[in-house]
């Protein structure tokens, strides 16, 4: 009633705290106040608080977590990635910019850092939050673009 939803057959509830509605049925999700997220309850007493969790792109699609309708990963560290990405990962590519060389590569998608392949240096940062995906047994393409 209160986000005025016409599908009723997922049985999705209004979650105060989140200020969304969320695919349920409630009684299985609780909302935790630290991560600031509904969890399925199973995890209620077995995972690690971050604050605020889900106020964050998943490090891998740099998609929203928070509203997004793709079930997320809890990782041990508890933090989230999107569950169709924990495998899909390593075979994406990423567009960075180095900050020490200025250089625009491509190279393999990394959740830590990316290696810049013209000076070797992990001060990188993404060059747009596209992610390539990279086909297998091919090496990422590392021209340079000026």
């Amino acid at each position: 009633d209160i986000c005025h939803l016409f599908d009723k057959d997922k049985k999705q509830y209004h979650c105060q705290p989140c200020g969304i509605c969320r695919i349920g049925p409630k009684e299985k999700y609780f909302h935790c106040t630290k991560c600031n997220l509904c969890l399925a309850t199973d995890l209620k007493d077995n995972h690690k608080c971050v604050e605020n969790v889900s106020r964050q792109n998943c490090p891998v699609c740099m998609e929203d977590i928070h509203t997004s309708r793709i079930e997320a990963h809890v990782l041990p560290c508890g933090h989230l990635l999107h569950n169709y990405t924990l495998c899909m990962y390593v075979f994406l590519c990423s567009q960075i910019i180095c900050n020490d060389c200025q250089a625009h590569c491509t190279v393999s998608f990394h959740v830590l850092g990316m290696k810049c392949s013209s000076c070797g240096s992990y001060n990188t940062a993404q060059d747009g939050g596209l992610i390539a995906e990279q086909p297998l047994g091919e090496e990422p393409d590392t021209e340079h673009h000026e």
